[in-house]
């Protein structure tokens, strides 16, 4: 067990007794590149965590772009069920636009 999960070690039937050593020894090897590879990594994440924490409570920056974006959205979604049920119903014409 290293971090919290089982870790196997493949180990078949024609493995010799000293190639299994030599698979522990390896695997043994590579925790002290890989605990500090997770050591790398958390202190990445906490440095992220403070900034995402430090703009809580302010602006969206894009929010009005966002907006337009969503009005738009539901522009296509409407002209896209208006199209549906035209076509179930046999009358389907072609879209007078296209969305850009």
């Amino acid at each position: 067990m290293r971090t919290g999960a089982d870790y196997e070690i493949g180990l078949p039937v024609t493995v010799t007794p000293i190639g299994a050593v030599a698979r522990v020894e390896h695997a043994l090897a590579g925790f002290d590149d890989e605990q500090q590879n997770y050591r790398r990594r958390l202190a990445e994440a906490r440095k992220r965590l403070s900034s995402y924490q430090s703009r809580i409570g302010e602006e969206f920056a894009f929010a009005a772009e966002f907006k337009m974006k969503r009005e738009q959205l539901a522009e296509i979604d409407a002209d896209l069920a208006r199209d549906t049920d035209a076509a179930a119903d046999g009358n389907a014409q072609p879209a007078d636009r296209v969305a850009a």
